[in-house]
């Protein structure tokens, strides 16, 4: 399964990111990453100052670990 979201806002300035990773403040983000790798999938951002922001998240369809990975709401 693929996600992809793009706006064509303003874009993240260059180092940004990598400014905030350094004050630990990805929590969200690397913990989405770290969720998909676990799935055996990715997450990737490409942002362009002026040109926007694309979010890729990949994830297979299905996960060969015995554990439930279903979301809450299907979970009901």
């Amino acid at each position: 399964m693929i996600v992809t979201v793009r706006d064509d806002g303003p874009g993240i300035p260059e180092g940004r990111l990598a400014q905030a990773e350094g004050e630990g403040r990805l929590g969200v983000a690397l913990s989405i990453r770290g969720r998909l790798r676990d799935l055996g999938g990715s997450a990737e951002l490409i942002s362009v100052p002026g040109q926007g922001t694309e979010v890729e998240l990949k994830a297979p369809k299905h996960h060969s670990d015995e554990q439930d990975v279903r979301g809450k709401a299907e979970q009901r």
